[in-house]
């Protein structure tokens, strides 16, 4: 039998949230943005544009996925909450 706390489930998606956030504001073109300054016209300079590219893009699908974790979280607890008022007032619990 699954046991959940909606209250809980709201405050876990809160903080993935706040994860997720973290992650979208992580900088990974800076580093690589240094080294093609320092490599100017060379083939590694372009890999580090290509590379941090793709990476900022990866981490922020990474950001965007975990968010819908968090959404997921909210919409079952508001699930849980229907659920168990809609069986309380069956059973005239509430």
């Amino acid at each position: 039998m699954l046991v959940a706390e909606p209250s809980a489930l709201t405050s876990a998606a809160g903080q993935v949230d706040g994860i997720a956030g973290t992650l979208a504001d992580v900088d990974v073109a800076s580093p690589f943005a240094e080294a093609a300054d320092a490599l100017v016209g060379s083939e590694t300079s372009q890999a580090c544009l290509w590379v941090s590219t793709r990476l900022g893009a990866a981490v922020q699908v990474y950001a965007d996925r975990v968010r819908n974790l968090a959404d997921a979280a909210r919409l079952t607890a508001v699930d849980l909450s229907c659920t168990d008022d809609t069986v309380g007032r069956s059973f005239g619990t509430s």
